[in-house]
């Protein structure tokens, strides 16, 4: 099951309509988010809102457009901070006040893109970090299962794959060892095996020698395999097992 609701979900795509009026959005965030715009009303208004207010600064500062700004912004804004306030102008001296005012604008401008950016890089961390405690309970929930028991398959070229499986759970943990990295372009893929009349599942890709947890399993799930496939992984195997372990607990096949 996801850690996340769909509730959060759609507040989190929500929250990208800043980056998105600054251009600060990665490729898959940007697809992602203009799928949403096409349809969402109110994100499509704060876009042309914050997207007008850009203008407008860019403007005021003599900045370039926010592309430029989004590589700069972290080098402006240090040194921003690191510049002493200026003394308040003489009222004979008029005409240094738009000056000032241009400078405290840009300043604003600087600290408010700034502040955004940081926004949204620690959005991402922080779904990085759910993500990896919602794995590392799931592990540690295999792992302290009553019904978990571990078993492990290696090859004569010390290739090997090690699974926890908790039958009450329907989960698994499962590590490989001895594979080493795979060649330019390709990629270790993790497949669950049933019986001959039933397709392979994939569980995912590979890190490395990182636990994947495999949800899931039920009666009929026979063993577990890794695969060497194309960049992104395949919908079904295309290649023979580098390694296999079958699954001998009761609740998942024999």
């Amino acid at each position: 099951m996801s850690p996340f609701s769909p509730l959060s979900r759609i507040r989190r795509v929500h929250s990208l309509a800043a980056p998105y009026a600054l251009n600060a959005l990665e490729p898959r965030e940007l697809r992602r988010f203009e799928r949403h715009l096409a349809h969402c009303a109110a994100c499509a208004a704060e876009v042309r809102e914050l997207a007008a207010g850009t203008e407008r600064l860019g403007r005021a500062t003599a900045r370039p457009a926010p592309d430029a700004l989004r590589e700069r912004v972290l080098r402006d804004v240090r040194a921003t901070e690191q510049e002493r306030p200026s003394p308040a102008p003489s009222p004979r001296t008029p005409a240094v006040r738009r000056p000032l005012v241009l400078a405290t604008a840009g300043t604003a401008a600087l600290a408010l893109i700034g502040a955004v950016l940081l926004g949204v890089q620690l959005h991402r961390t922080q779904d990085r970090l759910d993500a990896e405690r919602a794995r590392s309970r799931s592990i540690g929930e295999v792992l302290a299962a009553p019904d978990a028991r571990t078993s492990t398959e290696r090859d004569g070229r010390g290739r090997g794959i090690s699974a926890v499986t908790a039958p009450g759970l329907h989960r698994a943990v499962v590590t490989v060892s001895g594979l080493g990295a795979p060649p330019e372009g390709r990629v270790r893929q993790l497949w669950v095996m049933a019986g001959r009349d039933t397709a392979p599942r994939s569980a995912g890709l590979l890190h490395g020698e990182q636990p994947v947890v495999v949800t899931g399993l039920a009666v009929g799930s026979r063993a577990l395999a890794v695969t060497d496939e194309p960049e992104g992984g395949s919908p079904r195997p295309t290649t023979q097992p580098l390694v296999q372990l079958a699954l001998v607990s009761d609740a998942f096949g024999e």
